[in-house]
């Protein structure tokens, strides 16, 4: 069997700021599809979170929500949500707090109320980047909703609570921290935020990101049930990322790539670094491997 499955981590790796899809990119998908592979978006975003432009390049699956969600053409493998119960107990831990957190889900961004938070104009100008539709999180309406999981910036001010709150939940959510915050950073560049800017990545300035999967949950688990779904070998997939909710994939799998801009610490546990994403890197590494 020749037939081989990729799956591309989507921020960074397919799309870069302003989720720019380089055209060779795109290319190389089409080129490897028209040879029979198959190809799959693996991501941390949601479902609702995910951007048109790229869907329309054609995928053969999807996972996402950090591997809560899984299809493969029309059918859905795989789609975990936390219970009602489950996101009262995460609700304990925002009232009387200002955590800049949203809650992701198939249809909707859930976030509560934007007058609870002390900046909500930086909130909102986050959740405009994030391309999903939005919908209030309350206490009356948990049952009927379709949350995954949740994640968010968390400023220096916030972040011991943030820990004490992922301790205290690791019984049933596992914290995936992308980036810790920079106190020093943040207080010199904590002024009113200029929403015309277009400079938005002095507005993150010193905070840090942080991804909360429900246990048992990564791209890697997804990954091996698609493999048993399809009676895929393990030798016939490719992963491609740059960040750290990619280290459970790009361990597994032996053909793993990380992109050229991707975090140190990924580059070193992948078989193959790139080029980077602006440097047609998705292109030449699947060139690297005879996927195109």
């Amino acid at each position: 069997m020749n037939e081989k499955i990729l799956f591309f981590d989507i921020d960074g790796t397919l799309l870069g700021r302003n989720e720019y899809l380089p055209e060779s990119a795109e290319e190389a998908i089409r080129k490897t599809r028209a040879k029979g592979n198959l190809c799959f978006i693996c991501s941390g975003r949601s479902k609702a979170m995910l951007p048109q432009k790229l869907l329309k390049v054609g995928f053969d699956g999807i996972i996402c929500g950090g591997g809560t969600y899984i299809s493969f053409k029309d059918e859905v493998l795989v789609d975990h949500k936390l219970s009602a119960s489950e996101l009262s107990r995460l609700l304990d831990w925002f009232d009387g707090s200002d955590l800049g957190l949203f809650f992701e889900g198939d249809e909707y961004i859930h976030v509560l109320p934007l007058e609870r938070y002390s900046d909500p104009t930086r909130l909102k100008l986050l959740l405009k980047e994030l391309s999903g539709p939005l919908k209030e999180i309350r206490r009356d309406n948990l049952d009927e909703l379709s949350v995954g999981k949740f994640s968010g910036m968390i400023s220096p001010l916030q972040w011991d609570y943030a820990m004490k709150m992922a301790d205290d939940i690791s019984d049933f959510m596992t914290a995936i921290i992308h980036r810790r915050p920079n106190e020093a950073k943040f207080m010199a560049a904590n002024t009113p935020l200029d929403t015309n800017s277009k400079e938005e990545k002095n507005s993150w300035a010193g905070y840090g990101f942080v991804e909360f999967l429900p246990n048992g949950f990564n791209k890697a688990t997804a990954i091996k049930a698609v493999l048993g779904h399809l009676n895929l070998p393990l030798s016939s997939a490719y992963g491609f990322g740059d960040s750290e909710n990619d280290r459970e994939m790009l361990t597994w799998l032996p053909n793993s790539v990380c992109m050229g801009n991707g975090d140190e610490n990924i580059k070193k546990i992948a078989s193959y670094v790139a080029p980077p994403l602006l440097e047609d890197g998705i292109y030449k590494a699947m060139e690297h491997f005879g996927l195109v």
